[in-house]
């Protein structure tokens, strides 16, 4: 931990009283929650980002839309407009968010919105579509929302029990706080992560009874130039500038070392929107090199930067993922 941080520790802890208190108000139910009758899902995490949220959303979608009709709601971070939006295909990333937006392109038929307050959110989706389920993106702090299933995700590098309350770390509310959530999900785990290393996260984390634990890990499973396929070992002895504008980026750089695939770094930080400098910067840095970046900075950089390359990703559960699927269901039945 910095010196600053350190420092900054008794701002800290006023934070955290103010959450507890803003939560002791919701449990003793002094302020007031909204429940509707449709299924709702939240997906979220304790801590400032990086949690792999999207990823989790998309592979809920990717199994449930056979047979369910879902929406999903987001806030729509650092969106450049207010209110209740739904997206189509003319959307534009700086008015949607850029999550919000990747969901639209990676899955053209479902029911994407965004809102910053998700009841004002879930109302106006009620008045216009029928839907059988809403999965609400970045939820777990929206206190003022009753949902049927809570689902809390925290990485396996920067799990929510070794960190502290912002600005000392970079949880949003206490650690304590995991006790809302149903299921648990230790994300961007090692692919070879083994059971007593499991055992030992448990641990760490002391589940209440009814609470479930699972593990994912992030599967780089295709490299993508536009809508063409691209077989990765074609670039191992290329000229590559990584382009980022994620909260964390340890996978793509292990995965790509374990590639044996050499580039240069351009990191920036999460849901960056690229000015006119930003892509000179880059312009400059590349100069004959390919550009590779993630999936959600590819549509912020396409018509802008040539020779650019995006890294799909998705999520994979290590084990047990029919009992996940199986407490999923229990809502939607």
């Amino acid at each position: 931990m910095s010196l600053l941080r350190k420092l900054l520790f008794p701002l800290s802890l006023l934070f955290k009283i103010v959450q507890e208190i803003r939560n002791l108000l919701y449990d003793l139910n002094i302020i007031g929650h909204t429940k509707f009758n449709i299924p709702t899902v939240s997906i979220g995490n304790l801590s400032m980002g990086g949690t792999g949220k999207t990823p989790l959303v998309e592979y809920l979608l990717s199994k449930l839309t056979i047979k369910y009709k879902i929406g999903i709601l987001s806030r729509g971070y650092k969106r450049k407009s207010n209110g209740f939006l739904k997206l189509n295909e003319y959307s534009d990333i700086s008015l949607v968010g850029d999550e919000p937006f990747i969901i639209k392109k990676t899955f053209p038929e479902s029911n994407v919105y965004v809102c910053e307050d998700r009841v004002v959110g879930i109302k106006n989706i009620l008045k216009n579509d029928e839907l059988d389920v809403i999965i609400l993106d970045d939820a777990f702090q929206h206190r003022k929302l009753k949902t049927s299933l809570n689902i809390m995700l925290s990485s396996f590098s920067k799990p929510f029990y070794n960190d502290y309350i912002f600005p000392v770390g970079n949880l949003r509310e206490s650690r304590l706080s995991y006790k809302r959530a149903n299921i648990i999900i230790i994300t961007k785990c090692p692919a070879n992560l083994n059971q007593n290393e499991m055992n030992d996260i448990r641990l760490k984390i002391n589940p209440l009874d009814d609470q479930k634990i699972f593990f994912t890990y992030i599967s780089y499973k295709e490299l993508l130039f536009g809508n063409k396929s691209v077989n990765i070992n074609s670039i191992v002895n290329k000229e590559i500038l990584l382009v980022t504008g994620i909260a964390e980026t340890e996978n793509i750089i292990n995965f790509l070392n374990s590639k044996s695939i050499k580039f240069k770094h351009l990191k920036y930080s999460d849901h960056h929107n690229y000015s006119y400098d930003d892509i000179n910067n880059i312009l400059k840095f590349s100069k004959n090199s390919l550009v590779l970046t993630t999936k959600k900075d590819y549509y912020k950089l396409k018509g802008k930067i040539n020779n650019l390359l995006y890294l799909d990703i998705e999520t994979i559960f290590l084990k047990n993922e029919d009992e996940f699927l199986k407490e999923v269901y229990k809502i939607l039945n």
